[in-house]
């Protein structure tokens, strides 16, 4: 049974500028390689998880998981709905 692998690998090479070309050729993929893994369409092996992580310098948790990712706003503020929300008035809702 394969399980789906998700992943934050776009949103990581967009805040660190590296295009998938150029990340492919750091870690020895292929770019579009790296695209399928961005859309969920092909799980990375172990191996090329891990290349990629070191690329980042980031732990593999950080990129990759079974279960998918919070929001990264949510991780890092709060989730919206909770009391700290910036549309919290104190009112009940009419």
């Amino acid at each position: 049974m394969s399980e789906q692998v998700h992943n934050r690998l776009a949103v990581v090479r967009a805040e660190r500028k590296v295009s998938r070309q150029a990340l492919a050729t750091a870690v020895g993929a292929h770019y579009q390689t790296i695209g399928y893994i961005e859309r969920g369409q092909y799980n990375p092996s172990l191996d090329l998880a891990l290349r990629i992580a070191a690329h980042f310098r980031l732990p593999v948790e950080a990129l990759f998981s079974l279960e998918p990712f919070r929001p990264l706003t949510d991780e890092l503020y709060g989730p919206a709905d909770g009391p700290d929300s910036a549309n919290d008035t104190g009112r009940t809702p009419r």
